[in-house]
């Protein structure tokens, strides 16, 4: 936080910028004050956009946030309005793909094993540096030793559920 108080004093020392910064802030404001009436489940699942003329627009993940979000939106302008919003109706629009880019995590890429083996081979043939340093890590983190490679057993498997 202490980075954003910062970036925002920077922001405000710009006069050019003052109205956007104030914008934001107010869509901000509105933004939380939106969290705390909504269920937290669909909390997370919307948020403010803008606000023109009276009219907060709310991005939604899903058509199903979006459809709860339009049931509970007189409920939330009489909220808003209560707590000194200027907000006097609530437009909502689904943003698609937002859902996917929070729920999607890109999984570790794994190298091929020409590749890891190549690397092995780089990382023997370096001096001591940065670089070998840097490529052993890698190579740590991509080249798992396979079970009873370290002299130990292997774990035994676990038991097999069946029918009787």
């Amino acid at each position: 936080m202490v980075r954003a108080s910062r970036i925002l004093r920077l922001l405000q020392a710009d006069a050019e910028l003052q109205p956007l910064v104030d914008k934001a802030l107010e869509i901000n404001a509105l933004s939380r004050l939106c969290g705390d009436f909504l269920p937290p489940e669909l909390a997370q699942r919307v948020r403010a956009a803008n606000l023109k003329d009276g009219q907060l627009v709310m991005l939604a993940e899903t058509p199903a946030a979006a459809a709860k979000l339009r049931l509970l939106s007189v409920s939330l302008c009489q909220f808003l309005s209560k707590r000194g919003a200027k907000a006097n109706s609530v437009s909502v629009r689904v943003q698609p793909g937002a859902e996917r880019r929070a729920e999607v995590r890109k999984s570790p890429r794994k190298l091929s094993p020409q590749a890891a083996s190549s690397l092995q081979k780089l990382h023997q043939g370096l001096a001591d540096s940065p670089a070998r340093e840097a490529l052993k890590n890698l190579l740590d983190h991509q080249v798992k030793p396979k079970p009873g490679a370290s002299g130990q057993p292997p774990p035994p498997a676990p038991p097999r559920r069946g029918r009787s």
